[in-house]
């Protein structure tokens, strides 16, 4: 069974087997993506480590250190497109139950990470901003110490920003924001009547410093779930959701790229269905006013005007115009 599936693997997949190929696939894919806008913030779940390690026969440990490679190429990937904010899930709340073996080894690599993102003259050219978002306090004293300095030695940074959800758990985060929240309201601090989303972001991990709302989020592993991953920032934003099938440590540059696409192709056609849906509505009721149409759509997307530009030149969107006018 296992060489059959082989077999229609390579057969749907054929060029990606030969090197010129698919870097030919590849240089097109990315051509096609770098023409349409390209999410802001994107989150991975980085599932698979320990499955790619036992089809290796090979301990967990080492499918964390094979993962921790991907997860540099990412990082670059993302400046390459102009994605200014990538957050990993590194390691959840649920991740301290597994054996200590596994968890020292993966403590380890955090705090290699650290120190050679601190050391490594790319993280200071792009300007990458290094934060950790979650319960910091439950991390051994020398993983906070190198999380901490991290932190400080990018604090001014403001090009790029990593994100590393470490001893994370999404539920959690809601509950301790709610909790210094009711601890504000009740020292006189925070009015009731004064808390919005904006107000409960700031209570949150990632308090207000950065754009918290993910556009994109993708998992790797092929299992369909978002594992307690950012309920707060993924609700409410028509956050995408894109799973991919290899495993952490096998994510190409080519199934970031298809992540991205699938991403565009959903934000375009929300965006085409939104503008057709308000056209109708100005038909029924009557006058069409195509600056306050455009300044509507850009308000309701949350996007510039030259973007809107591009969605009215759209044949469905100019159809729906001509009906309107």
């Amino acid at each position: 069974m296992n060489f059959k599936y082989f077999l229609w693997n390579l057969s749907v997949g054929w060029y990606e087997h030969i090197p010129i190929l698919y870097r030919w696939y590849e240089h097109s894919i990315k051509k096609e993506v770098l023409r349409h806008p390209v999410p802001q913030h994107v989150a991975i779940i980085q599932d698979g480590n320990r499955r790619y390690a036992k089809k290796l026969g090979q301990p967990a440990e080492q499918g964390h250190l094979r993962g921790a490679d991907t997860t540099e190429k990412v990082l670059e990937w993302c400046k390459e497109l102009g994605i200014r904010q990538l957050t990993l899930y590194a390691f959840s709340t649920e991740n301290f139950k597994r054996p200590e073996n596994e968890k020292k080894a993966l403590f380890d690599l955090f705090k290699y990470f650290c120190r050679k993102a601190r050391d490594d003259r790319k993280t200071h050219e792009s300007r990458l901003r290094i934060r950790s978002v979650g319960d910091i306090s439950l991390l051994p004293q020398d993983v906070k110490d190198e999380i901490a300095l991290t932190e400080a030695v990018t604090a001014g940074y403001d090009r790029f920003y990593l994100n590393i959800a470490v001893a994370y758990g999404g539920r959690q985060e809601i509950i301790d924001g709610a909790r210094k929240m009711a601890m504000d309201v009740k020292n006189g601090t925070l009015s009731p009547e004064s808390i919005t989303e904006s107000v409960v972001d700031r209570y949150l991990y990632f308090g207000a410093e950065t754009r918290s709302q993910v556009d994109l989020i993708i998992r790797t592993g092929g299992d369909e779930r978002t594992s307690n991953f950012l309920p707060w920032q993924a609700s409410g934003n028509e956050c995408a959701i894109y799973i991919s099938a290899p495993y952490w440590p096998e994510f190409r540059k080519i199934d970031f790229l298809r992540a991205i696409r699938a991403y565009q192709i959903r934000e375009r056609d929300h965006r085409i269905k939104l503008a057709v849906s308000m056209l109708k509505v100005k038909r029924h009721n009557g006058g069409l006013k195509m600056d306050e149409f455009k300044r509507g759509l850009a308000s309701s997307l949350k996007i510039p005007l030259d973007e809107v530009e591009a969605i009215i030149r759209h044949p469905i969107v100019q159809k729906e115009l001509a009906r309107a006018s």
